[in-house]
């Protein structure tokens, strides 16, 4: 963990460093609205759920940095909630659960962008780091909250519990790619408007909760998402912006 911020460190010297020589400098803000998934649900030994759409919100200020007329690194860091929702119907008795994780992430992306006076088209790819706030589920049968308990590591739980943050582990690394279109709208603002698409490259569940699914099968659980984000950015050399 330590050495996550020591690199982040790094990469905001990195940027902050060569002011002298800069492309272009610029601060902003974005908002994605997202569809959230968790593969390979973890339902305390129970069977798997029908899966629902789930939408979720994000927001984030970044900081970037173009070295040359395409190329650059941008840094952001925000908040954002991941989880899934299901829903099912078993022996008659309906069940319906979600799952929120809330998460600040930290993502560094290499950019490359077209030139153009008015618009620009950019992707960008990079690891997103995320670090587990806190975590909760509403969990109903036929609309209502219920007591059933299991037995797990010597401890008795109710797996409708609602604070379910120990059940997960407290970071999780992402593939992150974006793509869109920025826009100038005055010499030294500009607004991005694009998709964001995101896959976890590690099992969520905590070792003390990786438990078999009704088959006997253990699955590790991954976030997923992919959203649409639009954001507006303070460029400290307007000049550059249109390079």
């Amino acid at each position: 963990m330590k050495r996550t911020f020591v690199l982040f460190f790094l990469c905001i010297l990195a940027l902050a460093g060569p002011l002298s020589a800069q492309q272009r400098l610029y601060f902003g803000a974005n908002g994605t609205l997202m569809s959230t998934w968790t593969t390979n649900q973890m339902n305390y030994g129970k069977p798997d759920m029908d899966y629902k759409l789930t939408f979720n919100p994000a927001g984030n200020i970044n900081i970037g940095y173009d070295f040359g007329k395409n190329f650059g690194l941008i840094f952001q860091a925000g908040y954002a909630i991941l989880g899934q929702k299901y829903e099912d119907e078993i022996n008659d008795t309906s069940y319906t659960r979600r799952v929120s994780m809330g998460y600040i992430p930290f993502t560094l992306m290499f950019k490359y962008r077209t030139t153009g006076e008015l618009a620009r088209f950019y992707v960008m790819a990079g690891p997103q780091f995320n670090l587990l706030i806190k975590a909760k589920q509403d969990y109903f049968r036929n609309d209502s909250t219920f007591d059933e308990t299991i037995t797990w590591m010597d401890d008795v739980v109710k797996i409708s519990e609602e604070d379910i943050t120990e059940q997960f582990t407290s970071f999780d690394i992402m593939a992150r790619v974006d793509f869109g279109v920025e826009i100038s709208i005055i010499d030294n603002l500009f607004v991005t408007a694009g998709l964001s698409l995101g896959y976890g490259l590690l099992d969520i569940n905590d070792p003390d909760w990786q438990m078999n699914n009704a088959d006997g099968d253990y699955n590790p659980s991954h976030n997923t998402f992919g959203g649409f984000s639009i954001g507006i950015n303070y460029c400290l050399n307007p000049k550059k912006a249109k390079n």
